[in-house]
């Protein structure tokens, strides 16, 4: 059903949910230690996936669902190749199409660093279960490395014992067991509260020395505004999630920003070259959104709306369940002034 987005900037807070990519991981944790998950604001698609895939291999299943989640298959897959679990895994979408790391028995990983840095997190969360030392290896640089500190930070708190031994670089011993702590709340998302800091509203529930990478949405929208006539080059490859809203924040509010570091932003959900340049073409000819069922282009259709002088209609609002499912009516709930 098509959503039209009603013009005008936006005032007000949002609480927004807690990190997707760290539920992740510490819903992986809690379940290697038997502990209880951790409390989770404002469940997505992706964090349901990587709970119904734990307990579908947890309990010898042999189909193990995880949706278009990709944070889930690549964490889990060489978990079960560690532990010896048979099954396969269940793709939606496009997952079935974005790169995969089959998981192989040796002590040495050589890892691409410019593919998917959750290759290099899957194996570090896998190899403290495995009957042998291990070491890791990232060939190139290592892009969104933040989502690899992420990583670190829970095996820490779950009693895990690892070492950096270089630039993209890891030993891990083997032998080891998960002693996470659960029933905490996790942390707000950086990564969603990216939408509505572009629209210039408060966002609550994040922590300022969080370990997020896209924390540096804040000070990449300021690099935005200050832009001059020349323009301003900005490079997200640490930070691929963040294009969308910033090219559409940049778009909406006529700055000329080139981006550079987006080689992998074909591999997501949508081809997000292709698809934040069709957003971004639709809006300037009044045309429908086609989100191609990718839930930041849907959001970041909202952050054009708002530096709009005219309704914005989307294809696929229900798109942004895989992340925010509250999202519309977080939005709805913010005060709306004309354009």
């Amino acid at each position: 059903m098509v959503k039209v987005i009603e013009p005008g900037r936006r005032r007000g807070a949002v609480t927004v949910p807690s990190s997707k990519s760290i539920a992740h991981r510490e819903l992986i944790a809690a379940a290697l230690s038997g502990a209880e998950p951790p409390v989770i604001r404002g469940e997505s698609k992706d964090t349901l996936a990587t709970r119904a895939c734990l307990k579908a291999m947890m309990s010898g299943e042999s189909v193990w669902p995880c949706g278009e989640s990709g944070t889930t298959l690549r964490l889990l897959e060489p978990i079960a190749g560690v532990m010896g679990w048979k099954g396969d895994f269940a793709c939606e979408g496009r997952l079935g199409e974005r790169p995969r790391m089959p998981f192989e028995k040796k002590s040495r990983y050589v890892v691409p660093g410019n593919v998917s840095s959750q290759f290099v997190s899957g194996l570090l969360m896998a190899l403290p279960l495995a009957d042998w030392d291990s070491e890791i290896v990232v060939e190139g640089t290592l892009q969104s490395e933040a989502y690899v500190r992420l990583t670190e930070d829970t095996l820490r708190a779950s009693g895990i014992s690892f070492e950096r031994t270089g630039e993209g670089a890891w030993r891990v011993p083997g032998r080891q067991a998960y002693h996470f702590c659960g029933g905490r709340e996790v942390e707000g998302d950086w990564s969603q509260a990216a939408f509505f800091l572009a629209m210039g509203v408060e966002a609550k529930g994040l922590r300022n020395d969080s370990l997020q990478g896209d924390r540096a949405v804040v000070g990449l929208l300021a690099v935005i505004d200050a832009a001059s006539e020349a323009g301003v080059t900005l490079d997200i490859s640490q930070t691929p999630d963040l294009y969308p809203v910033l090219a559409a924040y940049a778009a909406a509010t006529g700055r000329a920003v080139t981006f550079t570091g987006t080689e992998r932003l074909r591999l997501k959900e949508s081809d997000r070259i292709a698809s934040t340049a069709a957003l971004i073409e639709s809006v300037r000819r009044g045309e429908t959104i086609r989100t191609f069922g990718d839930h930041r282009i849907a959001m970041s259709a909202a952050v054009m709306a708002c530096y709009s002088d005219r309704p914005i209609a989307v294809d696929d609002p229900g798109c942004v369940a895989k992340s925010y499912p509250r999202f519309w009516d977080d939005f709805a709930a913010l005060e709306r002034s004309n354009p």
